[in-house]
């Protein structure tokens, strides 16, 4: 088994003297310090790049402004207005003031020689992998309109598909939240203002209601308040846990194996890797460039284990769709087009229909799994309030009924 591969940010000069800064994959620290000295850089910043924000760039841009910036690039290209003066725009006019950073950043690094590629290279903490790939590949064709009309219709898709699993998953938790919320309200202001209410009767009270009454009792002793102060510590230890690459894995590893959520992983990896290794590779970037960077897409870390895997088989000449296979991770749906987009040399094309496929089927993944949350939750509520309502009431009949004797 290979190793994990990790994210890893760096700053450095070149033999020339020039800083550089960017992102790099490798096993650990001292395999990227040497692959990057290999490469003619001097490292003076090595740093692990934790877990990716849903929505944020590193260095506070949204992804939906980098969207609107290639919506904007491929105007300017195809009107032929040179890539500096529109990037001079656009920084003009950009209200993100990271972003004008690195724009005004980029437009000097072109202004002396660089690429539109590798000046977008040096700010790897703002553009994506995929985006890197898809410029330089624009450099070499020459067609930079097509390349920032690619990489708008991609990211466009990519913040409606983190938006639809984001409040797929949140919806529910907040229903959560409230139930929570809910209880505890009528557990501890509730429940000892109708208690008070019933002693004075003296009267024998149902089941129902002597359940409710201990349980709030419980709760609102010492050993109830130790109960939940540990829940609390458990609760706060777990996220700590799960903060480190290992938790994270570990987690990761958990959400694959449950029921429904699995979908809408797996379903939303796959969709978004077909989705950029098919933009990447129809912008003529070669399948061993490409692949690297495809394979960063997903946010599961255990997906991306064994997609790395797979691109190393792939690197080392045993084909694309058998290490695809063997990475045991992608639908049979997958599996099958790629095949077949291999076999006939169309595999940009079958990638293509392959995101468009499990862009639908996600679709229906997240669907069907707030049909199954939404009832869950009120159906949890509605057996809490049951339950209070019925300790309640039939406390109060029996109070009338042995009043009346």
């Amino acid at each position: 088994m290979t190793d994990t591969m990790v994210r890893f940010r760096y700053e450095g000069e070149t033999v020339e003297g020039e800083t550089v800064k960017g992102e790099i994959k490798a096993p650990s620290s001292l395999a990227a310090r040497n692959e990057l000295a290999l490469n003619g850089t001097r490292v003076s910043k090595l740093t692990e790049r934790k877990g990716l924000n849903m929505e944020i760039t590193k260095k506070g841009v949204p992804l939906i402004e980098i969207m609107h910036f290639c919506r904007q690039m491929a105007s300017f290209m195809r009107a032929g207005v040179p890539v500096t003066e529109a990037m001079g725009s656009l920084r003009d006019d950009c209200d993100n003031k990271q972003l004008k950073i690195v724009l005004d950043e980029m437009i000097d690094q072109i202004g002396t020689g660089s690429t539109v590629g590798d000046a977008a290279a040096r700010h790897a903490d703002v553009f994506p992998p995929y985006f890197v790939a898809i410029i330089r590949s624009a450099d070499l064709t020459g067609r930079m309109d097509r390349a920032f009309d690619e990489l708008h219709r991609y990211i466009k898709r990519d913040v409606s598909l983190r938006k639809q699993v984001r409040k797929a998953l949140i919806y529910p938790m907040i229903l959560m939240v409230v139930s929570i919320a809910v209880v505890a309200i009528i557990v501890v202001f509730v429940i000892p203002r109708f208690a008070e209410f019933f002693e004075g009767f003296g009267a024998e009270l149902p089941l129902p209601t002597r359940m409710l009454m201990a349980i709030a009792d419980f709760v609102q002793s010492t050993a109830g308040l130790i109960t939940l102060g540990l829940i609390v510590v458990a609760i706060l230890a777990f996220f700590g846990a799960i903060s480190t690459r290992k938790g994270r894995y570990w987690w990761h590893g958990v959400l694959l194996k449950m029921p429904l959520i699995n979908k809408v992983i797996v379903y939303s990896s796959t969709e978004r890797f077909a989705r950029v290794l098919g933009v990447l590779l129809s912008s003529g970037v070669p399948l061993s460039d490409a692949l690297p960077s495809a394979a960063d897409c997903s946010n599961n870390l255990v997906f991306k284990h064994r997609l790395d895997e797979a691109t190393q088989l792939v690197m080392q000449g045993d084909g694309f769709a058998e290490p695809m296979a063997e990475a045991n991770i992608f639908p049979n749906t997958m599996l099958q087009m790629i095949k077949v987009g291999e076999q006939t040399g169309e595999l940009a094309a079958q990638l293509d229909n392959v995101a468009g496929f499990f862009n639908d089927e996600l679709d229906y993944a997240v669907d069907k799994m707030t049909e199954w949350f939404e009832p869950i939750m009120i159906i949890f509520i509605g057996a809490v309030v049951g339950f209070v309502a019925l300790a309640m009431v039939s406390a109060m009949y029996g109070i009338y009924g042995q009043v009346e004797l």
